[in-house]
């Protein structure tokens, strides 16, 4: 299902500052819009020459946060236009997140169904260890689509205008973890704004050093 929080403002830069204020976190970190997932596990244990997991079945019940607009009549056309754009991609964006996460339930519905063991407590951890691992594999993939979609969000949403053309170095400046994000996913040198939040100083800091590609 989806659930949405509601911005408001003036103009583009409105918009955005209120995003920030009252959009979810992911990681700890600011985000535009969330996927949240809840995940249930259904089968049992069957043992006779050797013990198998029966009719295993991974339920996972998903929420989509994503941001609305309190009055977007009061938007210039062209901000109107960009606003469009940008919720459109945040919508794909966190769809594909969930179509992520059930491609990983279809895999490991597959490879739970497949286990057999001499005794079902040896099913069960075999069973528990292939949870561990589709969990680590989904949350790289998960990982790897965002660094992708940062990079495509700067380069075909935000246009560099004046800068086209010229050798000038770029540098994401931020004052929040969302910044530290973007910058480490692109490789690009990064500036933290203290003086605007010195709280999150050392936060962002972490997440740069620890997802630079």
């Amino acid at each position: 299902k989806y659930s949405y929080y509601t911005v408001g403002g003036d103009s583009a830069e409105d918009i955005y500052n209120a995003m920030l204020r009252k959009g979810p976190k992911v990681n700890g970190a600011k985000a535009y819009a969330a996927t949240s997932a809840t995940t249930t596990q259904d089968g049992k244990l069957l043992q006779s020459k050797s013990c198998r997991v029966d009719d295993y079945r991974l339920k996972i019940d998903f929420v989509i946060k994503l941001p609305r607009i309190k009055n977007e009549t009061v938007l210039p056309a062209a901000d109107r236009g960009r606003w469009k754009q940008f919720s459109a991609f945040l919508k794909a964006h966190e769809e594909t997140h969930r179509s992520i996460w059930l491609g990983c339930a279809a895999d490991l519905e597959r490879q739970v169904k497949a286990i057999k063991a001499s005794t079902c407590s040896q099913a069960d951890g075999k069973a528990a260890k292939l949870w561990d691992k589709m969990r680590a594999a989904c949350s790289r993939k998960h990982n790897a689509f965002d660094a992708a979609e940062q990079k495509k969000l700067v380069e075909d949403l935000i246009p560099s205008v004046v800068s086209a053309g010229t050798d000038v170095p770029l540098w994401i400046l931020g004052s929040s973890t969302y910044g530290a994000q973007l910058a480490a996913a692109l490789g690009l040198p990064y500036a933290f704004a203290s003086h605007f939040a010195p709280d999150q100083l050392i936060p962002a800091l972490q997440i740069y050093r620890d997802r630079f590609k």
